[in-house]
C-alpha cells in the first residue's frame, strides 16, 4: 500500500469513527430519556365520595414533581377493586397525558396501621405472661415430685421418733395442699390469658388479612416539556365493596301536631381505602345496575301445532296421527314449539334513568371495615292528618294512623322507619315509596281506649230453600266506644262476599250507611264518635246458589 492510499484509508476510518460517536451518543441520550425511573406518588388526598347504593365513586387530588421528557407516574395505594373502564384523569401543568393504566400490587410491603401494633405490642406482652405461668407450674410439678420422691422418712434399719414423724407429715400435707392449690390457681390464669391470647390472635387475622390486600395503581404516562410539578385530578368507580340505605325515625307529639321525619342512611363500605374526614354524598342511583329500559316485541300468537303420534301399520311401517280435537285450539303465551319459526328476540334499547343525590354537607370519616356507620341526611316536618282505623272481622283494636298526603317531593327511598307517638316508641313499619300512591299511611299503633266489638245477629241470620236454589242470610252488628276524652274519628272496614260464578247471587240488603265497592266487596263506615259514646251499624246480606252444590267461605 502506497502513502496516498493509506492517507485516505485512515482518513475514511476516522470519519466513520466519528459518525458512530454521535449515533452511540445519540443512542445513549435516547436511552436515557425513556429510561427514566417512575415517580411513586404515595399520597393522594380525597376530594369527595358519591355513594350508590351499590358502589361508590371517589374523587382525589394529588401532585408529583417530574423531569422533562416521557415519564411514568404512579398514583400509589388506592383500592384494588377499582374498575378500571370508569377512572377518568385530569391535570395541570405543561406535560400531555400520553396514557392511563391500572394494576395490583400484592408485592409491595405495607406499612402497618397503629391499631395493628398496639395489638402485636400487647400479644407480645401477654405471650411473657403467658410462658412466664407455664414455668411457674412446672416449678410447681417439679417440687410435688421432689416431696414425692422424699417422703420416706428415716433410714431401712433406723426407727422414727413419733414427734419428728408427726412434724414431717404435718410438713408434707400442708405443702402439697399449698402446692396443688397453686398449682389450680395457675391453671386457672393460664386459661385466661390463653383466651385472651386467642382473641387477639383472631382480630389481628382480620386485620392483617385487610393489610395483606394488594393496593391498586394508577400508572399515567406523559410526556413534560419541562422539569416542573404536575396536579392530578382523577376518580374511579368501587362496585358492590360500598353500599347505603335507608332508614327513618317517624315522630307525633300527638293529634294535633306535623310529624317529623327524620331521614337517615347507614353507610358501610370495605373498599380497602379509609374515607377520613372526606365530602360525602349520597345518590338512589345505582352505577351497576345499567338503566336500561326493555324494548317490547311483537307477541305472536297462532293455532295450537298438535303433537304427532306415531304408530306402526299392519306392514310394519311408520305412520303419525293427529287428534282431531286438537285441530282448532289457541294458545295465548304458550312457549313456542320448536317446529314452528316466528321466534323473536328480545332487544335491550339504553336509557338513562334519574335519581337522587344527597350532598351531606358535614364531613363524616367511614373506616374500610365493613360495619354500618350512621349518617344523618335531612330532617322534615309534614302536615298529617290522623285517624283511627279498624278491621274488626280481623282485629278487634282500633289503630291510630297518620295520613300524609305531600310527601312526594321528599324523595324518599325504600327502608325501614321507627316509630314513635307521644315520646314512647310504638314500633317499626316499613316505608316503600314506589308502591305508595298519593297517600303516605303509617300506622301509630293500638289504641285500647276504644272498643269494638262485631257480632253476628244469629236471629237474622237463617238459611233457606227456594225451589232447586240456597238461599243464606248473615247480619253482623258492629259497635264502637269511644273511651277517651275528646271526640274520634274512625273508619271501620268489613266486606261483602264478591261472586266469580253467574249461578251465585249476592245481594247486599243493609248497609247502615257504608260506601260499598262492588268490584272488591269493601264496605266503609267514617265515623265521629263522642267521649263515651257508642255507636252501632249493622251489616246485612245474602247468598244464593243451587242447593245441590256447595260455596266456598260460607
Amino acid at each position: 500500500m502506497n502513502n496516498s492510499t493509506k492517507f485516505e484509508h485512515e482518513h475514511l476510518t476516522r470519519i466513520i469513527m466519528k459518525k458512530v460517536s454521535l449515533v452511540l451518543i445519540f443512542l445513549i441520550a435516547g436511552f436515557q430519556l425513556f429510561a427514566q425511573e417512575p415517580v411513586w406518588v404515595n399520597k393522594s388526598d380525597i376530594k369527595e365520595v358519591k355513594l350508590y347504593q351499590n358502589g361508590a365513586m371517589v374523587t382525589r387530588t394529588a401532585r408529583a414533581n417530574v423531569n422533562s421528557g416521557i415519564q411514568e407516574v404512579v398514583l400509589d395505594g388506592l383500592s384494588p377493586y377499582i374498575n378500571p373502564q370508569s377512572i377518568t384523569l385530569k391535570g395541570t401543568g405543561d406535560a400531555t397525558i400520553l396514557s392511563v393504566s391500572y394494576k395490583q400490587d400484592y408485592l409491595k410491603e405495607k406499612k402497618k396501621s397503629k391499631e395493628v401494633n398496639d395489638l402485636q405490642d400487647l400479644l407480645d406482652s401477654l405471650n411473657i405472661r403467658f410462658q412466664q405461668i407455664q414455668n411457674k407450674k412446672q416449678v410447681i410439678t417439679e417440687t410435688q415430685s421432689l416431696l414425692l420422691a422424699n417422703k420416706s422418712i428415716g433410714g431401712a434399719n433406723n426407727g422414727v421418733i413419733s414427734d419428728e414423724l408427726e412434724l414431717m407429715v404435718e410438713y408434707y400435707l400442708k405443702k402439697m395442699s399449698e402446692l396443688k392449690q397453686e398449682f389450680l390457681e395457675t391453671t386457672l390464669k393460664e386459661k385466661k390469658l390463653n383466651d385472651q391470647i386467642e382473641k387477639i390472635r383472631q382480630q389481628l387475622n382480620v386485620l392483617n388479612a385487610k393489610q395483606n390486600l394488594p393496593t391498586g395503581d394508577i400508572v399515567v404516562n406523559l410526556d413534560a416539556k419541562t422539569k416542573s410539578a404536575i396536579n392530578f385530578e382523577f376518580s374511579y368507580v368501587i362496585g358492590s365493596y360500598a353500599t347505603w340505605y335507608a332508614f327513618y325515625d317517624l315522630r307525633a307529639k300527638d293529634v294535633n301536631s306535623p310529624i317529623e321525619l327524620v331521614y337517615k342512611a347507614k353507610v358501610n363500605q370495605n373498599t380497602g381505602e379509609d374515607w377520613s374526614n372526606v365530602k360525602l354524598s349520597l345518590s338512589t342511583g345505582n352505577p351497576g345496575e345499567g338503566g336500561n329500559q326493555p324494548q317490547i316485541n311483537p307477541w305472536y300468537i297462532n293455532f295450537l301445532q298438535p303433537a304427532m303420534y306415531g304408530y306402526r301399520d299392519d306392514n310394519g311401517a311408520v305412520r303419525s296421527s293427529v287428534p282431531a280435537a286438537a285441530e282448532s285450539t289457541v294458545l295465548l303465551n304458550a312457549p313456542v314449539l320448536k317446529a314452528q319459526r316466528l321466534e323473536s328476540v328480545v332487544v335491550n334499547i339504553n336509557q338513562n334513568q334519574l335519581a337522587s343525590e344527597f350532598e351531606i354537607m358535614t364531613p363524616y370519616s367511614i373506616p374500610s371495615d365493613g360495619q354500618d356507620y350512621q349518617v344523618d341526611i335531612q330532617r322534615f316536618e309534614v302536615k298529617a292528618s290522623y285517624i283511627y282505623t279498624a278491621v274488626p272481622k280481623l282485629d278487634a283494636d282500633a289503630f291510630l294512623t297518620a295520613r300524609i298526603t305531600d310527601w312526594q317531593d321528599l324523595s324518599l327511598s325504600p327502608g325501614s322507619a321507627n316509630v314513635y307517638f307521644d315520646g314512647a316508641y310504638v314500633g317499626e313499619t316499613y316505608l316503600n315509596p314506589a308502591e305508595t300512591k298519593d297517600t303516605l299511611s303509617i300506622s301509630l299503633g293500638r289504641d285500647k281506649r276504644i272498643v269494638i266489638k262485631r257480632e253476628k245477629l244469629k236471629e237474622f241470620s237463617s238459611s233457606k230453600m227456594f225451589g232447586s236454589n240456597r238461599e243464606r242470610s248473615f247480619t253482623y252488628e258492629i259497635s264502637v266506644k269511644n273511651g277517651k276524652k275528646e271526640n274520634i274519628n274512625i273508619e271501620i272496614e268489613d266486606q261483602v262476599p264478591v261472586s266469580q260464578n253467574k249461578e251465585i247471587e249476592v245481594k247486599t240488603e243493609e248497609l247502615s250507611g257504608a260506601t260499598y265497592n262492588t268490584e272488591t266487596g269493601i264496605i266503609k263506615w267514617n265515623l265521629t264518635v263522642l267521649p263515651g259514646e257508642t255507636q252501632k251499624k249493622r251489616l246485612s246480606f245474602s247468598v244464593k246458589y243451587p242447593k245441590d252444590k256447595q260455596v266456598n267461605g260460607l
